[in-house]
């Protein structure tokens, strides 16, 4: 019989020490990973970046609680600036590269409508795109999980609210992308069931408005000066938005400004500077400043721990992080694409706090609410 393998004592300690070392860098490893792409950069980086520290604030809470199951949540996020090829791009990377579980607040519709194929291929959930288009809603796709309200219905609700303020010469100046497009067909189904008319409805090239001039304004600034409205519905990014008021203080309209929630951050009040004040922005989350609701509270104690002030925009990212760990923690150990997928998809009534959203297989929507706020003297939204 062989004599049993006896292993000298400095040996056993350094493999012992070595095998510490492994088990800590496998717990090192041993992370959630989630992606995000959007513009992080330049002149309309400013609303995402309120939008991912939202998420930032949310995750950053979890992981200090012990993470999911034991395992720290990692936000991956990669700069794309707001261009539909380096979206597919990073989006492709964060798929193929950095191997996420799932996808976050991706920003804009023709964006998101360009990495559709890419989830498909890859069965990776996308929770709460930062885009309120209806191709992401009906029919429901079984990798698209919506958060804010839709676009259309925000749309019709918007023209509702204006009316009640006396706001009825209505003009429509819209981005010519899918993202406008949407939006005009809410603003339409507003106009016809308040039984108004629009004064004029014009559109402006997405690429031109992407230059921090006024040409774009060029082939529309003198039809709509004539059409003489109360107040300009203008669809599009921050910058585009700041431009047109220029251009039309330029021209001599006085008509108010309104725009939809894409635009409801600090960043987008900063961006207008000194035109700011009087802009209306049409709301798809709750007040900020509102501690009455459980949801608000929430994301303003994470704010107060990490010292920063909670903004409209940041609620938007912590709405959709919550959502997204909420679907973590009931898709089974490992967590993978399909294990997210499918706790998501069989999530039913999840309440974010006084704030409740509802997911089926036949039912992604997300939530429902729109709200009127005005850019104050001060620099701040009023409800």
């Amino acid at each position: 019989m062989r004599s049993p393998i006896v292993m000298p004592r400095r040996l056993f300690g350094l493999m012992a020490f070595a095998g510490v070392v492994f088990l800590c860098a496998a717990s090192a490893q041993a992370q959630i990973k989630l992606g995000v792409s959007g513009p992080l950069e330049g002149k309309n980086a400013g609303s995402m970046l309120e939008v991912l520290k939202g998420a930032e604030l949310y995750i950053g809470q979890v992981n200090a609680n012990g993470g999911v199951n034991g395992q720290k949540v990692k936000l991956i996020a990669r700069d794309d600036n707001f261009e539909v090829p380096k979206t597919v791009a990073t989006v492709t990377r964060l798929i193929e590269q950095d191997n996420v579980v799932g996808l976050m607040l991706v920003r804009g519709t023709p964006h998101n409508q360009a990495i559709l194929p890419l989830i498909e291929k890859h069965q990776v959930p996308l929770i709460g795109p930062s885009t309120g288009a209806m191709t992401f809603h009906q029919p429901v796709n079984r990798y698209v999980f919506n958060v804010r309200t839709a676009y259309q219905l925000e749309a019709e609700k918007l023209v509702a609210l204006l009316k009640t303020t006396g706001l009825h010469r209505i003009a429509v100046l819209s981005v010519a992308d899918g993202f406008g497009r949407d939006v005009l067909k809410g603003l339409d189904s507003g106009l016809a069931k308040q039984n108004l008319k629009p004064a004029i409805e014009l559109e402006f090239d997405r690429d031109a408005a992407t230059k921090d001039n006024t040409d774009f304004m060029k082939p529309v600034l003198d039809k709509l000066v004539k059409s003489d409205p109360q107040v300009i519905i203008v669809v599009g990014a921050g910058l585009a938005v700041k431009n047109a008021i220029v251009a039309l203080r330029a021209a001599g309209s006085e008509a108010r400004i309104a725009t939809v929630s894409n635009n409801a951050s600090t960043a987008f009040i900063k961006l207008l500077d000194k035109h700011a004040h009087g802009v209306i922005v049409s709301q798809v989350f709750p007040d900020e400043k509102s501690l009455t609701q459980p949801f608000v509270r929430e994301a303003q104690m994470a704010a107060f721990k990490n010292k920063v002030t909670l903004t409209q925009g940041m609620l938007e990212g912590f709405a959709a992080a919550k959502i997204a760990v909420r679907g973590l923690k009931g898709a089974g150990t490992p967590v993978t694409r399909a294990g997210l997928q499918k706790a998501l998809d069989n999530l039913g009534t999840f309440d974010l706090g006084d704030l409740a959203i509802n997911y089926s297989p036949n039912d992604h929507t997300g939530l429902d609410m729109t709200d009127l706020s005005i850019i104050t003297r001060d620099k701040t939204f009023l409800r």
